[in-house]
This record gives structure tokens, C-alpha cells and sequence, in this order.
């Protein structure tokens, strides 16, 4: 089965929901490849794919083909063999989240999240020690594909050019990655200019209003209660 997850990482996702359709219906033993190209999004969506991947009992390939970040850097360490074009990031980070209350419930979060940290922590420690990806996640770094298989986050690098990325939730980010990239491959010497990303973006949303259903905005979106928030990773 090959499959490319890409875009924030919530379940109102295409990609997301069509990657959970084909697993419903994948062989127990057959190989999986699969693409990611995400800024992230839901940790607990993020561990959930990633435990599903890791309890597949047949082979999983995973290529980086712009930015593995947060939660989608988590759904890559559930795979047998992950692979990093040589121009990608690894982005690795603590959870976070937005949350209003008095001090009692402000407190609670805080311990929420170590708890949820200690969760992150163990997504990466069957590849990288504890103490190193500790240090990683506290300092919010990004990886080159150099790095991240010099630290053992990866286990090859190929030759390729990295995509742009889609983000709603992190668009700040996306843009600056996005305008890191050369245009149409490595023979272009221009940078994508604002006019073009705005245009990208302009054009991502209106794609995103016209799929969304239900949920129509992330819960963190605006100040809540502790019990209905969302952990952004």
C-alpha cells in the first residue's frame, strides 16, 4: 500500500482520513510506503498512527519528502526504514497547547503536559536515547536530514527536492519553510516570493472550507476550559 500524509495532522485531514480507510483494508502482511509532508498537528493522532504503523506486521517505509514536524515527525518513527530527501527537516518539540482558568486549572495543564511530554519522549527513545531526545525536545530543533541520521532519527538519506508544505494551524512556519524552497526544482535560482505563497494559501483555504464538515475550527482557536482542549504538538 502506498499512501502520502500531508497537511496538518487533525482528523478532518483528506489525507489523514484516507490513510485510516486503507488501513482498515490492508493485508496484515503486506508492505506499507508512505510519504509525509506535515508542520504537525494532534498529538494524540500523531501516537495513534504511529502505534498503528509500528503494530503492522508487514514492512513500513517512510519518506520525508518536505518536513516531518511534531506530531507528523511522530508518525515517522513508526516505520521499519525512514528515509529523509537530502534538502528536509526532522522538527522535534515539547506539546503545547492554549487554555484559560483560574490557577488550580492552570496548574493541571501544566501537569497535563508534563504527563503528555513524558508520551513524546518515549515516541522516539527505540531509535534515540532518552537523554538525547530530551535535550532535542526541550530546545524545539529542527534536523537536517544530516543530523537526523547522524542521531539515528533516520536511516537514509535520498537525493530530491523538497515540497512545500501545508499548514492551517502552523502557516506562520509553513510560509518560512515554504520560503526556504527553490522553485521548480534544482535548477531555479529564485525563491518563492510572498505574492506567490499568498496565493498558494489563498487557495489552500478555500479548499479547506469547502472539506470541512463538523469541526469546523481547531478547539485551541480560542481561550477554553481545561477539559476541552486540544494538544497542539
Amino acid at each position: 500500500m502506498k499512501h502520502k500524509i500531508k497537511g496538518d495532522i487533525t482528523s478532518w485531514n483528506g489525507s489523514i482520513y484516507d490513510f485510516n480507510s486503507k488501513m482498515r483494508n490492508v493485508k496484515d502482511d503486506e508492505d506499507i510506503e508512505l510519504e509525509i509532508n506535515s508542520y504537525g498537528g494532534d498529538v494524540f493522532a500523531g501516537i495513534d498512527i504511529m502505534n498503528t504503523l509500528r503494530g503492522h506486521k508487514g514492512n513500513v517505509t517512510i519518506t520525508i519528502t518536505g518536513i516531518a514536524a511534531s506530531a507528523a515527525s511522530i508518525i515517522a518513527m513508526g516505520a521499519n526504514k525512514i528515509k529523509m530527501y537530502a534538502n528536509t527537516q526532522l522538527m522535534v518539540h515539547n506539546a503545547w497547547t492554549m487554555v484559560a482558568g483560574n490557577a488550580k486549572q492552570l496548574r493541571k495543564v501544566a501537569d497535563d503536559l508534563d504527563s503528555i511530554g513524558e508520551s513524546v519522549l518515549a515516541s522516539y527513545t527505540h531509535r534515540v536515547d532518552a537523554k538525547t531526545v530530551k535535550k532535542l525536545l526541550d530546545e524545539e530543533t529542527y534536523l537536517s536530514a544530516v543530523k537526523a541520521k547522524e542521531l539515528g532519527f533516520i536511516d537514509e538519506i535520498v537525493e530530491g527536492t523538497a515540497e512545500a508544505v501545508e499548514s492551517e494551524v502552523f502557516q506562520d512556519k509553513a510560509t518560512e519553510f515554504n520560503s526556504s524552497l527553490k522553485l521548480d526544482g534544482p535548477e531555479q535560482t529564485e525563491y518563492i516570493t510572498k505574492s506567490e505563497l499568498k496565493t498558494y494559501f489563498d487557495e489552500l483555504k478555500k479548499t479547506f472550507q469547502n472539506t470541512q464538515k463538523d469541526d469546523k475550527t481547531l478547539e485551541t482557536s480560542a481561550p477554553v476550559a481545561a477539559s476541552k482542549r486540544r494538544v497542539i504538538f
